[in-house]
Formats: C-alpha cells, structure tokens, sequence
C-alpha cells in the first residue's frame, strides 16, 4: 500500500479501492436479489417478500385453528392476529412500503375491515411523512434585511 499507516480513512479507501477491483460482487439486499432472478425467469409483477411472509402467517394460523376444532370465528381471529404479526414494522421507506402492500392485500382478501385498513393507511402515511421531513435551511439574509420598504414614485404619462 502506498498510503501513510498513520492516516485510517487513507487506509480504508485503498482497502475499498481494491475490493472494488478485485470484482467482488457488491452485497444486495434479499429484496434486490429476488427481484433480479424473478425478472431473469420472466415472472411479472415480481411478487413482494412481506405479503408472502404475511399470507402465509395467514393460511397457517388459520389451518392450525381448523385443525383444533375452533368455531369459524376465532379461526378468522387468529389468521387475523398471525397476518397483523407478520407484517413489517413502520421503520424506514421500504417497510413502509410493504407494509401499505400487505394491508391493502389484507383489504382486498377481506381480513381487514375497510375502516382498520384506512387506519393503518394512514399510520403508514404519517410514519412516512415522518421520515421524510427535513427542516428547511432558513436563508440567514431573507430575515435580517436591511433593504428599506420605501414605495417607489410611479411616473404618469399623462
């Protein structure tokens, strides 16, 4: 290395630099990656990983209540309850985003209640909000101005 030992952000960008020549592949994420190989085998829409995970949270709370000899209600109440624990939590853009896809599966299979669905809509809506709200730079001249508010003459033609 031609960098000085003393220095560790030099070191760690010469280290980067060869990783990144070497052609080591750089890591991607689950969602990323099942994306890429649905593409490659021609499956469109590319299904999304939090309303499997949700859907089958679903089907197998549902066929274990069956199985117990639950009456149809709390059979739903437990498919329900397996479903909602499944579903990602409000943190981050790409949680939030699977999380409005499997209420809005959740509504469209019935599991959810029009009314519950619009609310956790909107908890999606304002934890998003949330996120991506930034206060805005104040511009130091636009309140200390010292140009004075004088009316300017107006000339007439006439």
């Amino acid at each position: 290395m031609s960098t000085d030992p003393n220095n560790p952000l030099e070191s760690r960008m010469e280290v980067a630099k060869m990783i990144d020549d070497s052609g080591v592949p750089k890591p991607v994420s689950t969602r990323q990656a099942l994306a890429k190989v649905y593409r490659h085998a021609g499956v469109y829409p590319v299904p999304n990983l939090a309303v499997s995970v949700c859907e089958k949270s679903f089907a197998t709370a549902t066929a274990q209540a069956m199985k117990e000899g639950k009456p149809d209600a709390q059979i739903r109440q437990a498919g329900k309850f397996a479903y909602f624990t499944a579903m990602p939590k409000l943190s981050g853009a790409s949680n939030i985003r699977d999380l409005i896809a499997c209420v809005g599966y959740a509504m469209l299979l019935n599991i959810v209640s029009g009314p519950e669905g619009t609310r956790l809509l909107y908890a999606a809506q304002v934890a998003h909000t949330a996120l991506t709200k930034r206060p805005k730079k104040r511009n130091k001249s636009s309140h200390t101005s010292t140009v004075s508010a004088k009316p300017t003459a107006v000339k007439s033609t006439t």
